[in-house]
């Protein structure tokens, strides 16, 4: 294995090697339900009501820059102060509908606030377009780079089946940053398998901009002794802490961490509808005892991170393929345990199944619970019972959380060297 290649010489049971059956009946079905959720979307936006509701994490964004440009960094972090710019920003929506958002809070670093200064020389609505243009072009284009550079192809189609999901649509419609990590955990991985540790350590640092995504990964790092990783990731941990302090002194960064805790608390009432464990004993505890619904979920959380953390203990390495099925197995495990997660934060997941995929290694059944299962967990829940839909719909996907973990840890021991 060179430092600018990934190697081929991938060991992989021969029986995985064969042809995977054809995926047509998926390709019809997931176009199908593309579509349904298209008209689905043109049907409830009748007076551009949907519309006025897009870019709502956005609008966080936006402030905060044209907070920061005029008031100073630290100032982002005030609440009254966000209150009466996000109040002014209203997007156009067809038929001249214009309404206030939710007010959001913006809880990252001061340092991460610089990416949207540029975004602030237009107005609301343009800003928001090209925002969005800007990560689903990014995003198509980064799938493009990693399979290249892992050496796996994707096609046209599946290109196309990756970027329009789910996690990805969201992220678009509510204006998320989560491009930012599927770029720094995709560089990470491609690091790794290169055997550039202290390189992956410095692209892990970008995962900083939602400490919480870091949860087992380091702890995964720390008991499989991987120092070089660490120091890496330390550096790139002081470059941003030290440049986020030369932004918004102590008293920015103070406030930002206090509002990434309070993330975890009052400040978001959308709990019972996350893709965790914390989301399951909300929803558990209304019908079950209090101690037996946050039992079972403590139960998951400890077994979930033990899974993941016996599979750091195991030594892993020498194969792209075990390297990819590692990290994707340690942030399905992370999305499932850490206290804030919605289920657009599968995102950074996509560049990993797209290469196992590739390799011809991602079973029909694991690429159909990803591209249908959440759609369809959705329609069922809404047609049983409309207010439920949304806490079902988290559920769901804590079980493709799940799905995702058990069966990239089955096939880390059956292709184990």
């Amino acid at each position: 294995m060179t430092a600018n290649r990934v190697d081929k010489t991938d060991p992989q049971p021969s029986h995985l090697l064969q042809p995977l059956p054809t995926r047509r009946w998926l390709d019809v079905t997931w176009l199908l339900l593309m579509l349904t959720l298209l008209a689905a979307y043109l049907v409830n936006n009748q007076g551009g009501r949907l519309c006025a509701q897009m870019g709502t994490d956005f609008r966080g964004y936006y402030s905060s820059a044209q907070i920061a440009r005029q008031h100073g960094f630290a100032r982002v972090y005030d609440s009254a102060l966000q209150d009466e710019y996000q109040r002014l920003l209203l997007y156009r929506c067809p038929g001249g509908r214009m309404e206030a958002g939710l007010r959001v809070s913006m809880p990252y670093l001061p340092v991460f606030v610089l990416l949207f200064l540029p975004l602030t020389a237009l107005d609301i609505t343009h800003s928001y377009l090209i925002f969005t243009l800007l990560n689903a072009g990014g995003l198509a284009l980064y799938l493009v780079r990693f399979t290249r550079a892992m050496q796996v192809p994707l096609s046209g189609l599946r290109l196309l089946q990756w970027i329009i999901c789910l996690p990805v649509l969201a992220n678009l419609y509510l204006g998320q940053m989560n491009l930012l990590l599927v770029i720094g955990l995709g560089e990470f991985t491609l690091a790794l398998v290169r055997g550039m540790e202290k390189r992956s350590g410095l692209w892990l640092g970008a995962m900083l901009i939602k400490p919480h995504t870091l949860i087992l990964l380091l702890p995964g790092l720390l008991i499989s002794y991987r120092w070089r990783i660490l120091l890496g990731f330390g550096v790139s941990a002081a470059a941003i802490l030290g440049s986020s302090l030369l932004l918004g002194g102590v008293p920015g960064v103070l406030e930002s961490s206090r509002l990434a805790a309070l993330f975890a608390g009052p400040l978001i009432q959308t709990g019972p509808t996350m893709m965790n464990w914390r989301g399951l004993a909300l929803n558990l505890a209304l019908i079950l005892p209090d101690g037996i619904a946050w039992g079972v979920a403590v139960a998951g959380m400890i077994l979930t991170t033990g899974v993941v953390l016996v599979l750091w203990l195991s030594r892993p390495g020498g194969s792209p393929t075990r390297w990819v099925l590692l990290i994707l197995a340690t942030f399905a495990g992370t999305c499932a345990v850490t206290w804030h997660a919605h289920f657009y934060l599968l995102m950074p997941l996509i560049p990993l199944l797209a290469c196992l995929d590739g390799r011809r290694l991602l079973p029909t059944s694991v690429l159909a619970a990803w591209l249908l299962g959440p759609p369809l967990v959705y329609l069922l829940v809404y047609l049983l019972n409309p207010q439920m839909a949304r806490n079902g719909f988290g559920m769901g996907i804590l079980a493709l959380d799940l799905l995702l973990l058990a069966w990239s840890a089955a096939m880390l021991r059956r292709t184990r060297e």
